[in-house]
Parts: C-alpha cells; sequence; structure tokens
C-alpha cells in the first residue's frame, strides 16, 4: 500500500545507496551555479550603473548571455531529474551517476512543455473568466467592494484547484521516463484516490528544501538581510547595501565560495528528494499493477 513512509523511505534509501551519483549531482550544480554568479557579476554592475539605460545596446549585451546561460542550466536541471527518477526506476542503467542526454530527457522535456503551454492556457482562459465576472457584476450595479471580494475569492479558489491537478499528473514524469512515451492518462488513474498520500509526500520534500535553503541563505546572506533591515526608510543606505551585495557576486570570494556549495549541496540534495520521490511513488505503484514489474525494476 502506498504511504507517505513508504515513499520517503525510497527517497532517503536513494541518498544512501547512490550516493557517489549524489555527489555527481551536486558537483554539476555547483558548476551550474558558479557560471551564472559570474555571468550575473557584469549584469549587475550594468543594473546598478545611472549611465547604463542610455545604452540599450550594452544592457542588452550584459543581460543577453545571462539568459542564454540560464536556459543551458534550466536543460541540465532536466538532465539531473532525470537522471534521479532513472536511478529508482531502472537502478541497473549505465551511465556517471546515472545521467544521459538523449530520447528519455527529450520526452521529459516535451511533457514539461506541454504542461507549461497548459498552465498557461488555463492561465488566460482564467483571466478571462475573472474578466468577464467582473464586468458582469458591475453592470448588475451591485457594490464594488462586493464585487471585488468575488473576484478575489475567485482567484483563491485557483490556488488549490492548481495543486489538485499538479499533484494528479505529478507521476506522468517518471511513467513517461518508465514507458518510454509521453504518459498522462495512466498517470491520472494511478493517482486517483491517492491525492493526499501523494500531496504529503511532496510537502515532506518541500518542507526539507526550504529548510536547507534557509539555512545557506542565513549562513550566507543574514548579514544582507540585516543591512536591509537597518536601512529601512533610508534610500541611500539600501542602494549602498544592495550595490555591496551586488558586486560580490562577480567576485568569487570566500563568501560567495560558500553560498556557491551551499546552494550547491542543497539543489543536489532537492533533485534526489523531488525526482526520488516521485519516481519511488510511480514504482510502487506500477509494481501493484503490473505483473512484469518485478521483472523491470529488480
Amino acid at each position: 500500500m502506498l504511504s507517505v513512509g513508504r515513499i520517503m523511505e525510497g527517497t532517503f534509501g536513494l541518498i544512501r545507496e547512490r550516493f557517489m551519483a549524489v555527489l555527481i549531482w551536486i558537483a554539476i550544480y555547483l558548476a551550474a551555479n558558479v557560471a551564472m554568479m559570474l555571468a550575473m557579476g557584469p549584469m549587475f554592475a550594468t543594473a546598478l550603473d545611472p549611465t547604463a539605460s542610455a545604452n540599450p545596446a550594452e544592457l542588452l549585451a550584459t543581460i543577453g548571455p545571462v539568459y542564454l546561460l540560464g536556459f543551458v542550466v534550466s536543460l541540465v536541471g532536466i538532465v539531473l531529474y532525470t537522471g534521479a527518477m532513472r536511478a529508482v526506476l531502472r537502478p541497473d542503467a549505465a551511465g556517471i551517476g546515472f545521467l544521459r542526454v538523449g530520447m528519455d530527457e527529450l520526452r521529459v522535456l516535451g511533457l514539461l512543455l506541454l504542461f507549461a503551454i497548459a498552465a498557461l492556457i488555463g492561465l488566460v482562459g482564467s483571466m478571462m473568466l475573472i474578466m468577464v465576472v467582473g464586468a458582469g457584476i458591475s453592470m448588475g450595479g451591485d457594490s464594488p467592494v462586493v464585487g471585488g471580494l468575488l473576484m478575489l475569492l475567485f482567484m483563491l479558489a485557483l490556488f488549490p484547484l492548481l495543486i489538485f491537478l499538479t499533484v494528479r499528473m505529478s507521476l506522468a514524469f517518471p511513467l513517461t521516463l518508465h514507458r518510454r512515451k509521453l504518459v498522462l492518462g495512466e498517470a491520472w488513474r494511478l493517482s486517483r484516490g491517492r491525492f493526499w498520500t501523494l500531496f504529503g509526500a511532496a510537502l515532506v520534500v518541500s518542507v526539507i528544501g526550504m529548510v536547507m535553503s534557509l539555512m545557506v541563505s542565513t549562513l550566507t546572506m543574514g548579514s544582507f538581510f540585516f543591512d536591509m533591515m537597518q536601512a529601512a526608510g533610508d534610500p541611500e543606505a539600501a542602494r549602498r547595501a544592495v550595490e555591496a551585495q551586488s558586486g560580490g557576486f562577480g567576485q568569487m570570494g570566500p563568501m560567495v565560495i560558500v553560498y556557491a556549495v551551499g546552494n550547491a549541496i542543497t539543489g543536489g540534495l532537492w533533485i534526489a528528494l523531488s525526482g526520488g520521490s516521485i519516481a519511488t511513488a510511480a514504482k510502487l505503484l506500477v509494481a501493484d499493477t503490473d505483473d512484469d514489474a518485478e521483472a523491470v525494476f529488480g
């Protein structure tokens, strides 16, 4: 029977049994972090330069590589996430750190783009519906306060709906990797009646990730947060604090190195936790429904 405990047991088992693979994910995450910080240094310097707005070409030349590098880092993240799922679903798979660049990663990318497009269409449709409802309330002559409250309640109702759909379709990623084809219907079917279990596991993973990120941020950026609190009501002091913090990202000083390493450890563990948990859930559910699951998973 699927439970939060069994999902987390498999997730932490991944970190324990595939520790070298997790170290490889952390190392790759560290390299991506260092590249991003070095690329963002000139961007911060240009953004803080009052004369930068006078030369849009220079600003674009500085920001453009950052967006390009961000896109590449996102693709690397997809490869790492797929590798974490592969470590659970195909424990005998070859490759350094269970990492590959092939059709599996392309299918996961395609599935992500499909969900992104669906989310965009849903967002646009929801906004249009909200506007229609708002216009109808206005034409009905009701109080603007009542109309605004109803629109706010409608928007708040979209948030739990988004969470529900995200959890119900979360199994699509590991199932797509397992079946070697895009899987939507099976993900919806297997998650039926198991929303709270999947949500509970995702919540545990999210809390762990938030705690790790908070620890790294407090250790490396605590002084900046303290300076910003002290600068409340003093724009000049706030500007100096932002300049000091931004300038450090372009220089590999001790604190920046600590931040990069801490963030890489957090990111690598997050990949293991998030990818491992959802892959473990899919593995347990498929094992209950497929006669050949033992032959597939071992």
